[in-house]
């Protein structure tokens, strides 16, 4: 995976209202759709792991791409359900740029976290 110069780390928390049932099939429902739309904007390796009260997303991109970022938020955002939040963390893998993107209400809303300075705090 070397050759892609984007990680983009998810998760998205269910309502804790939902059923055993009603989770599992949003669950799925969920999967397959963002798998979809997530292929057509060019994520390759897309993955799911579901755990208890949420789902946890990982792909990869070609190029750390602000606009492409955005296209994918506007793309995803109509599956995410009803109460739930959602975040993609895209992280530039030479460590220069990352994004954190959170999903509520029908929107989202980003944060650029400039991690170019090499050291910590």
């Amino acid at each position: 995976m070397a050759t892609f110069d984007c990680e983009v780390l998810g998760y998205v928390q269910y309502n804790p209202e939902l059923s055993y049932a009603e989770l599992i099939e949003c669950e799925e429902d969920l999967k397959l759709q963002l798998a979809d739309v997530l292929h057509v904007q060019g994520a390759k390796h897309v993955d799911f792991i579901g755990l208890d009260d949420g789902l946890r997303i990982q792909f990869v991109l070609a190029d750390y791409d602000e606009n492409l970022l955005h296209s994918i938020c506007d793309a995803v955002i109509p599956f995410f359900p009803v109460q739930t939040i959602a975040r993609l963390y895209a992280i530039q893998k030479d460590l220069e740029s990352s994004t954190l993107f959170q999903f509520e209400k029908g929107a989202w809303k980003e944060a650029g976290i400039d991690i170019s300075s090499g050291f910590c705090v």
